[in-house]
């Protein structure tokens, strides 16, 4: 038999499964792997940015002095950076001096020089020249790009040094927080309005946000532009995420879910890289990011809803014009035949009236709910369900813990490129090529072992003896150049990128059927708080010691494999329903074709 028969005869088979459900729909008439789904991942990866790429560079730390008299500023003008610095602060008597502030902030020169002794500096004596108490840079700051670092940065053009040096950090934090606010608007948005409003909201939003942080004239605005541009990129990525679950089966999610993690984590972050290289501004970098992001407006033309959520809602005819759509972009334009067109039309017509009246006979009438109140509300989130059992309780509480440190170790690591002693682009594009190797590890140990747990336990335990390694010769000063802590890091991260695509596999298996979602969204979700701090914990490099962060984010590594040890192992099933199912709480859940995990990859 050659390929062309063969090929008929999976034709005809196909057209005799009966379509009991949409992945039938899906695998056998539409498509579940086609160009469709394609075109999908791709203007969904396109019009995202990595804006959390943008601390990387537009927050490098430069070089900083006190900037003196215009006098003294032109005599200085004829010695490097590294003299004029030594030469304000004074040489202590002392050369193991530990200084109680910091250096850059203050001075010690004399008040009392004035402009004709500054050409003979050399007949004035050490006493006469510098005072003995430190004195506030009196007219701001001088500022030089460190080697090997971005040579522009929003800590020079708004002055983030000394008493102001807590907004550098506060600004990424902005910027985490806005994605933990956006997490949970996107995916109830996405629910209640639909998928592709949803999408095309937080798109425009962000983009015209994007276009306008570029010019921001203080860092109130930059602060609160990085703030919308976090709740809306981690919105669109949320419902992008469903929508691309949503339009294939279960046998081609985790190949999608692959392919999307080595676009996103990989290629855009590593564009990002070249981008800086190419532009050395940090605002026009930030307006050619957002540029380059603005190619997902092809989604506005061709992105679909989801069908599913259509059928959810009992909207048969709308979903029937999705999937006919999807059939001519998988089969190149051709239109389904009248044979396949009356299956869907039959499928879509019987699911549809069923979930409608499955709705209608389980919503509450006014007046019931008007009797129940703030209880009914309560109630209707079903997020009190984790609590009547004690050991959902434990399930949420460590699931939580494991999400909060993972996050808090993989952005850290992530953004502390730009305080090691070496070329920013090539670290970021190294830590970024992790998710490559990374991705294919966590796909090879869950095809070869049926355990969930234990591959998940050996990738921390990994990266914990690389991070741990890392902080040792880092704080010991063994490595001055910092190539042992540029490998290991970048080994962390990879075995860090391998478990955040294990444990998105994992814990939504520890949840019955009706809380899943909803404890997988609300373990995610929490996990935002760790990536809020982790720029604060980077921030410590300077003010504490060089490798302090890495020996935080060892420390929280550990306790990952610590807060999973007492969880069970699913082995790839589904556990026991552990709470009753509710008819109140099953209304108010999605339905067959309208559930899915309303969670992001980060």
């Amino acid at each position: 038999m050659n390929k062309r028969d063969k090929k008929c005869e999976s034709v005809q088979e196909d057209k005799r499964v009966e379509l009991q459900s949409m992945d039938d729909v899906l695998a056998h008439v539409v498509g579940s792997h086609g160009l469709w789904q394609c075109i999908l991942l791709c203007t969904g990866v396109i019009g995202l940015p990595p804006y959390e790429m943008f601390s990387i560079f537009g927050n490098a730390k430069p070089n900083v002095r006190c900037r003196m008299q215009d006098d003294m500023e032109s005599l200085l003008q004829n010695k490097t950076f590294e003299e004029a610095t030594q030469f304000i602060q004074g040489q202590p008597t002392n050369l193991d001096v530990v200084y109680s502030y910091l250096p850059e902030c203050y001075h010690r020169l004399s008040g009392k020089l004035n402009s004709t002794e500054f050409g003979s500096l050399s007949n004035l004596t050490y006493a006469s020249l510098y005072t003995p108490v430190v004195q506030r840079c009196p007219n701001g700051y001088v500022y030089e790009p460190r080697k090997d670092q971005y040579p522009s940065s929003v800590i020079e053009s708004f002055d983030l040094v000394c008493d102001r040096a807590w907004l550098e950090p506060f600004s990424t934090t902005m910027f985490m927080i806005g994605m933990l606010l956006g997490f949970y608007l996107g995916g109830w948005a996405g629910d209640r309005f639909g998928r592709r409003p949803t999408i095309i909201f937080w798109y425009t939003l962000g983009t015209t946000t994007g276009f306008l942080a570029s010019f921001s004239p203080n860092i109130a605005c930059l602060c609160l532009g990085r703030f919308i541009l976090g709740a809306a990129d981690s919105a669109r990525l949320t419902v992008l995420y469903i929508l691309v679950f949503e339009l294939t089966i279960p046998k081609w999610r985790s190949i999608l879910c692959s392919f999307w993690t080595m676009l996103q984590s990989f290629c855009a972050r590593a564009f990002v890289a070249f981008l800086a290289y190419l532009i050395p501004d940090w605002r026009w970098l930030n307006f050619a990011m957002t540029g380059v992001g603005f190619a997902g407006v092809v989604y506005f033309f061709v992105g679909p809803e989801s069908p599913r959520w259509y059928l959810a809602r009992g909207e048969s005819k709308k979903a029937l014009d999705v999937l006919v759509s999807g059939y001519r972009y998988n089969h190149f334009g051709q239109c389904p035949p009248k044979e396949e067109l009356a299956r869907l039309r039959t499928f879509t017509e019987m699911v549809g009236s069923r979930n409608t009246a499955t709705q209608m006979d389980a919503a509450p009438d006014a007046e019931t709910r008007r009797k129940r109140g703030f209880v009914y509300w309560i109630k209707s989130t079903s997020m009190w369900e984790f609590f009547r059992s004690s050991e959902l309780t434990r399930r949420i509480i460590l699931g939580s813990l494991v999400f909060l440190c993972h996050i808090y170790c993989y952005f850290g690591l992530l953004l502390y490129s730009n305080h090691v002693r070496g070329n920013v682009y090539l670290v970021t594009v190294i830590n970024s090529a992790t998710a490559l190797p990374g991705t294919l590890l966590s796909c090879a140990l869950y095809r070869i072992f049926s355990w969930r747990k234990r591959p998940i336990i050996g990738v921390f335990t990994s990266a914990f003896l690389t991070s741990l390694v890392a902080a040792v010769c880092t704080l010991t000063n063994v490595d001055p150049k910092d190539i042992v802590l540029t490998i290991c890091v970048g080994l962390s991260l990879l075995m860090l990128e391998s478990g955040m695509d294990m444990i998105y596999i994992y814990i939504p298996e520890l949840f019955p059927t009706l809380l899943r979602s909803k404890g997988l969204g609300f373990c995610a979700g929490f996990a935002r708080l760790g990536s809020a701090l982790c720029s604060f914990t980077n921030a410590l490099d300077t003010s504490i010691g060089h490798g302090v962060p890495i020996a935080f984010y060892t420390v929280s590594i550990a306790l990952v494999v610590v807060a999973l040890l007492p969880l069970p192992d699913t082995r790839g099933y589904e556990l026991e329903e552990i709470v009753e199912r509710d008819k109140q709480l099953e209304w108010n859940s999605s339905e067959q074709f309208g559930s899915s995990i309303s969670v992001h990859r980060v």
